[in-house]
């Protein structure tokens, strides 16, 4: 906030509030630009039970049981005209309907941005994923899989988020055999 005795480091109650009726009254700051001014209590909460692991004494409202790093295995079903279109299995429908499309989520082939989720239609049978090419990416026909993590705190309304889609194979080979120097891919 401009003026108050309190900033924050996280996006508690207090900005979501200020968000919503003035946004100009937000300023992004250094942290050595904040003065004298307290952390917000509330904030300092939020990023704790972001950072600490899930205890007993910890735990003041009720968590859910989920695995924050879930994949999800998906196969190509079409590409035409830049868009391409990722099929997941009837099992993952469930999965997909409680996942969240947040903006600019990427599609990742090598560490490089080759294009970004449009939408998850998990209405179908089975759930399809449309992506965006970028213009300048080479397609990759093959397997890819799509990484689901706890959503943005403004985008919450489901348990999950996209936060990437990547080649599955070449994912695996990469964390098996890190590239060499010298290496120029495939």
């Amino acid at each position: 906030m401009k003026n108050g005795k309190e900033y924050h480091p996280a996006w508690c109650h207090v900005v979501a509030d200020k968000w919503s009726s003035a946004p100009r009254g937000l300023l992004v700051t250094l942290l050595a630009d904040v003065g004298t001014r307290a952390r917000c209590q509330e904030c300092d909460r939020s990023l704790k039970a972001v950072t600490e692991p899930l205890s007993g004494e910890h735990e003041k409202q009720p968590r859910h049981t989920r695995q924050p790093d879930t994949v999800i295995p998906l196969r190509v079903v079409g590409f035409s005209h830049g868009i391409l279109f990722l099929a997941a299995g009837p099992k993952y429908q469930h999965l997909l309907k409680q996942t969240a499309v947040e903006p600019a989520t990427p599609l990742l082939v090598d560490g490089l941005r080759h294009g970004i989720l449009l939408r998850v239609d998990a209405s179908r049978q089975e759930p399809l994923l449309v992506i965006q090419m970028d213009p300048r990416a080479k397609f990759r026909s093959g397997a890819y899989q799509v990484r689901l993590r706890l959503p943005l705190q403004r985008s919450a309304t489901k348990p999950y988020a996209v936060d990437s889609i990547e080649p599955a194979a070449r994912a695996r080979h990469a964390a098996l055999h890190p590239p060499v120097a010298g290496d120029s891919g495939s």
